[in-house]
């Protein structure tokens, strides 16, 4: 990564950056497909109807793979079937450029998913912050939304295929909404009504093994009216050690890693979640993370 990589995404608030090979993006494509494949459903209705997204981070299971035709959201850290495939979560073209962007501390993961889609496929997820862990009466834009807020999370889009799904407002990070923007989002603080139209919103199309790096502070959306190839996208988040997580952190429960599961996990990656829970008892509340904010500041306006 090049200072004007760091500088574009400290202006910006995203940048895009190579990490695999094409070879390398085929051969992790289609291991992720091997999975994929032994536990699609097969035959019978598959049900076309539209389905909203504003929830998916809760996820889905594999075994309902197929029976909608549906954009899925697979979690990679405690679903067994996806263990030979997490040695992409060290990758050091990934935690180099992170480490760049979040000063150069050691890092913690906070969140590995697998963004899957079908040909033919409509997805359409509203614009929005991922600030939907704040209840809307404490969201404080001033305090969240500033130039000067060190923002203690990077995540990351990598697709295998060809991807133009992520829509962006440049810039959006480092500030509060606009009077145009707070019209688009029709009074939520969380997600715009899915029809709205975004001022300033682009396209980022990334190619397969390029990685899109955000502050997922930005205004963003994903949007692909009908996917014309496979989706399969990974899609990582992680936080510098030596600072406070924020509100992204908190997704893993400590009882799906079973002493058995985590027996059969890379050392690397066994190191990786053992330095997430150590860092969940240090901050064990979430809600720390933007009250501490809030109170330096003063108090948030009710909504």
């Amino acid at each position: 990564m090049t200072p004007i990589d760091r500088e574009r995404y400290r202006r910006d608030g995203f940048v895009l950056v190579d990490v695999l090979a094409p070879a390398e993006a085929l051969a992790l494509r289609q291991r992720i497909d091997e999975v994929i494949d032994r536990h699609r459903v097969g035959g019978g209705a598959v049900d076309r109807s539209f389905h909203a997204s504003q929830h998916q981070h809760l996820g889905d299971r594999l075994a309902t793979y197929g029976t909608a035709a549906k954009h899925y959201y697979f979690h990679l850290l405690t679903e067994p079937a996806f263990l030979p495939i997490q040695s992409v979560f060290h990758r050091p073209e990934i935690l180099d450029a992170i480490g760049q962007l979040l000063d150069g501390g050691p890092l913690i993961i906070d969140n590995a998913s697998l963004f899957a889609a079908e040909p033919g496929t409509c997805y359409r997820l509203p614009w929005h912050r991922d600030v939907i862990q704040i209840p809307q009466r404490e969201i404080d834009e001033e305090a969240l939304f500033t130039p000067t807020r060190f923002h203690n999370n990077v995540q990351i889009n990598l697709p295998l295929h060809e991807d133009e799904t992520l829509w962006v407002v440049p810039g959006s990070h480092r500030r509060p909404n606009t009077a145009a923007e707070d019209a688009a989002f029709a009074g939520s603080k969380h997600y715009a009504p899915l029809a709205a139209e975004m001022p300033g919103g682009v396209n980022v199309r990334i190619g397969a093994g390029q990685a899109v790096l955000y502050d997922n502070n930005i205004i963003h959306r994903g949007w692909n009216e009908r996917f014309a190839r496979p989706r399969r996208s990974l899609h990582l988040g992680y936080h510098d050690a030596s600072r406070p997580p924020t509100w992204h952190f908190y997704l893993l429960d400590e009882s799906s890693f079973t002493p058995a599961y985590l027996a059969r996990m890379e050392p690397e990656v066994r190191r990786m979640i053992d330095a997430y829970f150590a860092c969940r008892k240090r901050y064990p509340r979430i809600e720390d993370t933007w009250r501490s904010l809030r109170q330096a500041t003063g108090p948030t306006p009710q909504v």
